[in-house]
């Protein structure tokens, strides 16, 4: 409510309490239009804050094998001509600074950027230059809270005289805090009792980064400008409970408020990313907890692996231009090109189909197939085959889940094995899929933090109505089996916990999520109970790296997925004219008379080439007179459920047309045992040509009938008089396809003949 409602509705009471009642609410209204709101420690721990404090760290130590050091890099946007005002409860005591980099001069993978060895400003740099040893300093909570004076001096007296940084130009200028020794913090982690001497070690216990205008008079703060991919923040022990609030930004806009809630970590990294962990093929979102061998979450059991940070987060709600200039990067560490948009992207997925090895939604045990839909945006899905047909669960080891990232809109294709979430072959039946796209998805990894016995964190999407709740989040602590096939854990049982309580339940509803506002997720212990020896000795989170997940999910799209046994062998046939007297025909024409055998996906794209004659199309007639020279060609696939065994193709030359004998006597190579008669048959098959004699001299596997003679041309090869000729060639073998271009099983024989 805003003061000046309040102080309205004062005047609707009785006249009698109006002048103290309406006195008072115009002072609370004073008083809260005077509440700091700059950027920095005191907005993440303002007055009155619960909880305890943790200093941001800047170390070299690194995390999952050098995926990220334990470092606090911060971002923040100014224009041209404005002031960066900068200080910090470490400045003036041993290494402890304040540098300024300007946009673009750190580079390299986000982590585990590159630090240019000269900054742009350093703050002890001005405090010599302009002689005043309080410069930069926050040396209590009183000037902490109150934020930076003016640069003049003349404004927010009660203040700390900051450094300031005038941007040359505009952009996102990094900044980095130096703690005053390069050892490790003995901080004592109270919001109130500032730490502000070596026990700071390498972090920084208090911090601040305001932007103002280019008045050197001015007080009013620019908020929202300052943001980080990841803070790496350092408590000095457990039991020392954190519940400050920040403000994560996905990459399609979508906008959350993550408060701690009481996450009690040691020493740990914050951050969000679109996936969590990957899982063991480095690709593939996990939706599972990273199990490692040390405090470092080094090598992780079952091959699965750390995502780097990759979402602006907020101190304060962002700025909307910050948000237009922040850089966004996806799950690689890639930067993406465009900005945040103010407005979330709204998700919409369409258009899902399934084509397996025989075909349309059809597929042969333990062979899977394709799945392919559309996607409006970018982001994750996810799609999974049920069993039963009623439990879609993409957890239940008797369904399938299939996911993975999306990196750019449009149309999407999704290989399945065939297998079940525990590796077994789904049997011969019928079974639905569906699939949802996730956006606006945020993961918030929690890095070795030992407890959690209040539950949190809340998540609170700010800018747009979740179907399944703003509140809503997801998590699942059970073990688990990786792509791979490596168990981490126990599948379906808690994780390992050396000491307190384990979440319960184990999992949220892997469909609707739970409410982040409840203790579920409440684990270890309320106190300083110290880490244990190794994996699984310590408190539950001890040693790992846990996930929590939101998003926001689209319309669900629906096909069957048909398994059946191995089907027969099957050869289709599909016969063209492709050449005139010469002139070839390139054209790809659709025969409706025979969709079953052009219609196939496993035809290599656009290889049935020529014309039927038939007149189709204005493009398919071909008009003809005595003596023209038509070329014939009958295109064979093998796409059965096995290969094609002892085939031997019989065509019969067309009636008032007369086959021409040595069509290909000048080309090579000749087929093995041919004659040195006259060659008038062609067989390609896959890229391999060959040219057959016409005279029936095995092993050379082709032969022409002359009109009125027997040929093997019936059902089955039974014998036939051929008013007008025939010619065979024998196939033998033809392997089975299972997709497109698979070897040697299509391929084409070609003869011509003259019209009569």
């Amino acid at each position: 409510m805003s003061c000046l409602l309040q102080l309205l509705l004062t005047l609707k009471r009785s006249s009698r309490l109006l002048g103290k009642v309406g006195t008072f609410l115009a002072f609370l209204c004073l008083a809260e239009m005077q509440v700091a709101q700059a950027e920095g420690s005191r907005t993440l721990y303002p007055s009155g804050a619960s909880g305890n404090r943790a200093n941001i760290e800047w170390r070299d130590d690194t995390l999952n094998n050098g995926t990220l050091k334990r470092r606090t890099l911060l971002k923040v946007y100014a224009n041209a001509g404005e002031n960066i005002l900068l200080g910090s409860s470490s400045v003036g005591t041993g290494q402890g600074d304040i540098h300024v980099f300007d946009p673009g001069r750190v580079t390299g993978a986000i982590g585990n950027e590159t630090i240019p060895t000269t900054a742009d400003f350093r703050c002890t740099t001005q405090r010599t230059a302009l002689g005043n040893t309080n410069r930069g300093r926050i040396l209590s909570r009183t000037v902490e809270l109150a934020g930076p004076q003016s640069i003049s001096g003349t404004g927010n007296t009660s203040g700390y005289v900051p450094c300031y940084y005038t941007a040359p130009i505009t952009g996102v200028y990094s900044v980095v805090f130096l703690g005053p020794l390069l050892t490790e913090a003995n901080t004592n982690g109270l919001i109130n009792t500032l730490e502000t001497g070596n026990n700071q070690g390498n972090s920084v216990a208090a911090w601040d980064v305001t932007v103002r205008s280019s008045d050197i008079n001015s007080t009013q703060d620019f908020t929202g400008r300052l943001f980080t991919y990841y803070f790496s923040l350092f408590t000095g022990r457990n039991g020392r409970p954190l519940y400050f609030s920040i403000f994560p930004v996905t990459n399609d806009g979508y906008q959350y408020k993550l408060t701690l809630r009481g996450l009690d970590p040691y020493g740990f990294v914050l951050y969000g990313n679109q996936v969590g962990f990957f899982d063991s093929d480095g690709k593939t979102p996990l939706y599972r907890d990273l199990l490692g061998q040390d405090d470092k979450l080094s090598s992780p059991d079952g091959g699965v692996s750390f995502a780097r940070p990759q979402f602006a987060t907020f101190v304060n709600p962002p700025d909307t231009t910050t948000l237009a200039s922040a850089t966004r990067y996806d799950v690689n560490g890639n930067v993406i090109p465009g900005s945040i948009p103010i407005a979330p992207e709204p998700p919409n997925v369409s258009t899902l189909s399934f084509a397996g090895t025989v075909g349309q939604n059809t597929s042969i045990i333990n062979q899977g197939g394709t799945f392919t839909f559309n996607s409006a945006t970018t982001g994750n899905y996810e799609l999974v085959i049920s069993r039963d047909g009623v439990n879609f669960d993409p957890t239940n080891s008797n369904n399938r889940v299939l996911r993975g990232v999306m990196l750019s809109s449009g149309q999407q294709t999704v290989t399945w094995d065939g297998q079940d979430n525990s590796g077994n072959a789904f049997p011969v039946g019928s079974y639905p899929s569906r699939i949802k796209v996730h956006a606006g998805e945020y993961h918030f990894p929690m890095l070795d933090a030992e407890n959690n016995a209040f539950g949190g964190p809340t998540i609170e999407l700010l800018n747009a109505v979740n179907p399944l709740g703003n509140f809503q989040a997801f998590y699942d602590d059970r073990g688990y089996r990786t792509l791979s096939g490596a168990i981490v854990g126990t599948p379906g049982q808690i994780l390992c916990s050396g000491m307190g309580a384990t979440p319960s339940p184990t999992h949220s509803n892997p469909i609707t999520g739970f409410d982040t506002r409840t203790n579920d997720r409440a684990y270890g212990v309320n106190r300083d109970a110290g880490t244990g020896a190794g994996k699984c000795a310590g408190s539950f989170g001890d040693t790992k790296g846990l996930d929590i997940w939101t998003y926001f999910p689209s319309n669900i799209e629906s096909t069957p997925v048909n398994i059946i046994n191995n089907p027969p062998a099957n050869l289709r046939l599909v016969k063209r004219i492709t050449a005139l007297n010469n002139t070839t025909f390139t054209d790809v024409i659709d025969d409706p008379a025979d969709p079953s055998d052009d219609g196939s996906r496993n035809w290599t794209a656009n290889y049935l080439t020529g014309r039927t004659g038939r007149g189709i199309t204005a493009a398919d007639s071909v008009p003809v007179k005595p003596g023209d020279i038509l070329e014939y060609t009958i295109y064979f696939l093998s796409d059965g459920g096995a290969a094609a065994q002892n085939v031997t193709l019989c065509d019969l030359i067309p009636s008032n047309t007369t086959f021409v004998p040595n069509t290909f006597n000048s080309n090579t190579p000749k087929d093995s045992g041919a004659s040195t008669g006259d060659f008038g048959l062609r067989l390609t098959i896959d890229n391999s040509t060959v040219y057959l004699s016409n005279a029936d001299d095995a092993p050379d596997r082709g032969r022409y009938y002359a009109p009125g003679t027997s040929a093997p041309c019936g059902n089955n090869g039974t014998p036939v008089i051929a008013p007008n000729g025939a010619v065979t060639v024998r196939l033998n073998t033809v392997p089975n396809a299972t997709t497109r271009g698979t070897p040697n099983s299509f391929g084409f024989i070609r003869f011509r003949a003259r019209v009569n």
